[in-house]
């Protein structure tokens, strides 16, 4: 081996006489909930993935100098705080249950005691993806091809495009590692000689438990440590001086782990792999999937081939819902096996992406469990005060990034803008991959310009602990807003919570949203305050599911404009202002859209939509429900409002009703064997414009008959749809 040159930020190398010595290492037990052993949490349903707080973003920043340049050799320093687990683990632990799941016990490096846990792992994740940066050039030096993620390390690459949230190390395969045998065989044995400073035990241990053997060795302009394990472990670890010199007593020797199939890999996965098809496809020739990891890259197999390794290895159909809920379910998805990987792997963790969502309205299990203790005291209007960022919306305009066309979608052979419009009250959004089938299928369906939805869960238990509007928007291609109406403190209804008695509820959101081709932006929520009824401990007609739902928020309506293409002019809130009447004149062409969920017809409520909708003061001295709205902006080409609320709300914002209340029936649904439903006696779910429709109201029957016998009813309410049109000029 060539004389190893110092590193930027080791030691100065001096001949160091004394003889190696090996230290007898011990390896810390786990103490915190989720590392005393992995095989537990594979089947715990946990909490979702919070943000952490600045004071662990400062821990990164501040980071030694030498770290931040060491990391700048592997990639720019990558933003891990999104995905951290640790304050779930302490302020909202998740229910025990018995499991029978095959998991990996292993030993990771976190220390329940240390105040700076979060940090820590941060830290740790940082160094690992710098490592692995440096494992593809060692790798592609060497020609080294045939290599892939295993483990947990392959869930993250497919669910996180990263490290599991609560991961400290890295898992690989190699197919053959001769040259990795020939690397450490003439590897620097004596790491002491040229790093005196380091502790010997961050790299080599002797005990009767465990053997673990270093070498230095060089890849390209760095120095790296190569360890390899015997007696307890018969693969090897590759870590950075910069996480060797991390090491402090009581921790286990760290690194991103190699197995060999050549010198036969470890019992854990030996069979899976075999049993999976990834022995045969790795010793194989065909393509591995290189996909974004943290700040770098790394290899897997085809989806096929990984879905049915982790099920096999964790028993999971759907690992990119855990750790929302224990992933034992079937996998929700339209997607197709066949699609290119790379995009199926994407679309998979956009969808696993709720980062929006957990910072700004995450509330801690323990803190929803304190205010269900106090239903019935009538402070649910100081309470839901409380809830953080309660009217902020979530808008993304990153799934349809380019926008739309008016005219690209309608049935209309006319010159005018014109709108496809759906809107569904969906039930808690449950179906929502039943609901993208039915957009394909039925005429009247395909192609809408906007999809107005309400009662969209996110993080119930009772759907799957998903982000509902979001798995619904990328599947359909489309931008979306969300606004959330309740805080659940229960499961749901007396149904759901047996449903889910084994299961907890990780952010127990509950709203409406926008969904839409085109850009959403200008955002407004219009809320009433919330009753006690809703806050209640005893049943409430109508209200509270006979006393089984217990919430905070309060009815709310969703309003959004759409805009054709993105523009700087375009805000994502909207600057209400009571004191003045908003005429949208410095706005790009746009339509006002809106998703309303019951709310109260009052003179309040009644200037704040005249307001938004850009149609200036009403006329005094005449009820609350007179007046005709015009769009006083020649940028404005129409409104239009659908949800569930009363017949009067329509004139309430001088719009006129759409709909035919004789003939145009939603409510209730009951789909029927042999293609049959019952829907009716009431007539809501209503369309709302000043526009002309150039196709009337259809109602669609929310039934899934794939199982013609028992057939499934989607949700209570039918799905409503229409086209409005509005001559430019």
């Amino acid at each position: 081996m060539d004389p190893l040159p110092a590193a930027a930020d080791a030691p100065s190398r001096v001949e160091a006489t004394a003889p190696r010595v090996r230290r007898r290492s011990r390896v810390v037990e786990w103490t915190i909930f989720f590392t005393i052993s992995f095989n537990i949490l594979s089947l715990l349903k946990l909490g979702p993935i919070v943000h952490s707080s600045v004071k662990d973003q400062n821990e990164i920043n501040n980071l030694p100098q030498r770290q931040q340049q060491r990391q700048q050799h592997g990639g720019a320093i990558v933003d891990v705080s999104t995905v951290n687990l640790l304050d779930l683990m302490f302020h909202n632990p998740p229910p025990q249950i018995k499991h029978t799941m095959k998991a990996n016990n292993g030993n990771h490096q976190v220390d329940k005691n240390s105040t700076a846990m979060a940090s820590a792992l941060l830290k740790i994740q940082m160094h690992m993806y710098d490592i692995l940066a440096r494992w593809n050039i060692l790798a592609e030096d060497l020609g080294i091809d045939r290599w892939v993620v295993h483990g947990g390390s392959a869930m993250g690459a497919k669910c996180f495009g990263g490290m599991n949230p609560w991961d400290d190390d890295i898992d690989m395969t190699v197919l053959d590692c001769k040259l990795l045998d020939y690397l450490w065989e003439t590897g620097e044995q004596n790491v002491t000689k040229y790093y005196p400073n380091l502790d010997e035990r961050s790299h080599s241990m002797d005990n009767w438990a465990a053997l673990w053997d270093s070498r230095l060795i060089k890849v390209r302009e760095h120095d790296m440590i190569l360890s390899r394990g015997s007696r307890c472990c018969g693969w090897d670890k590759l870590m950075s001086m910069d996480l060797a010199f991390l090491w402090k007593p009581g921790d286990a020797i760290m690194g991103v782990e190699l197995e060999c199939m050549s010198r036969g890999s470890s019992s854990r996965e030996k069979n899976v792999m075999r049993a999976s098809g990834w022995t045969k496809y790795l010793q194989g020739t065909k393509e591995l999937v290189t996909l974004p990891f943290g700040s770098t890259t790394i290899k897997t197999m085809p989806p096929s081939l990984l879905n049915t390794y982790i099920r096999k290895r964790y028993g999971k159909q759907s690992p990119c819902q855990f750790p929302f809920s224990d992933g034992g379910g079937a996998e929700i998805s339209a997607l197709s096996d066949e699609i290119n990987h790379t995009k199926t792997f994407q679309l998979d963790q956009q969808k696993a992406q709720m980062n929006f969502v957990l910072k700004n309205w995450y509330v801690p299990k323990f803190q929803r469990e304190k205010w269900l203790k106090q239903k019935g005291d009538k402070n649910q209007l100081e309470y839901t005060k409380q809830l953080p960022n309660l009217d902020k919306i979530e808008i993304d305009n990153s799934i349809s990034p380019n926008g739309c066309s008016w005219q690209s979608n309608s049935s209309s052979s006319s010159d005018a803008a014109n709108i496809k419009v759906i809107g569904w009250n969906a039930e808690r959004g449950t179906h929502w991959d039943k609901f993208y089938t039915m957009i394909q299928e039925k005429v009247e369906l395909q192609k809408p310009m906007v999809i107005l939805l309400n009662e969209m869960d996110v993080g119930m238990a009772r759907s799957g602990n998903v982000h509902t509007v979001r798995q619904l928007a990328i599947q359909l291609g489309m931008n979306y807003a969300y606004g959330v109406e309740f805080l659940e403190l229960t499961r749901g209804t007396q149904e759901e919570q047996e449903a889910t008695k084994t299961q907890r509820d990780s952010l127990s959101l509950h709203g409406n949203a926008v969904l839409s081709k085109c850009v959403l932006g200008d955002g407004m929520i219009l809320r009433d305050p919330l009753p006690a009824q809703y806050f209640s401990d005893k049943p409430e007609r109508g209200i509270n599911a006979d006393g089984f739902e217990v919430r905070l928020g309060g009815r709310m309506g969703l309003f959004v404009r759409i805009f054709q293409h993105p523009s700087p002019l375009i805000p994502d809130l909207h600057n209400f202002r009571a004191d003045k009447f908003d005429i949208p004149e410095s706005l790009p062409d746009h339509f006002v859209v809106g998703n309303v969920h019951k709310v109260e017809e009052n003179v309040n409520n009644r200037e704040t939509l005249w307001n938004y909708f850009g149609f200036g003061a009403p006329a005094p001295n005449i009820s609350i429900h007179e007046g005709n709205g015009v769009d006083l902006a020649a940028s404005q080409h129409g409104v239009i409002v659908q949800g569930d609320f009363g017949p009067q709300f329509c004139s309430l914002g001088g719009l006129k009703k759409m709909n035919n209340y004789k003939i145009h029936q939603t409510f209730r649904v009951n789909c029927l064997p042999a293609g049959k439903v019952e829907i009716g006696p009431l007539s809501g779910d209503f369309f709302c414009s000043n526009m002309r429709a150039s196709r009337a109201v259809e109602v669609t029957a929310p039934c899934d008959w794939s199982d013609a016998k028992k057939p499934l009813t989607m949700a209570d309410h039918a799905i409503v749809s229409i086209e409005v049109e509005q001559r430019s000029g």
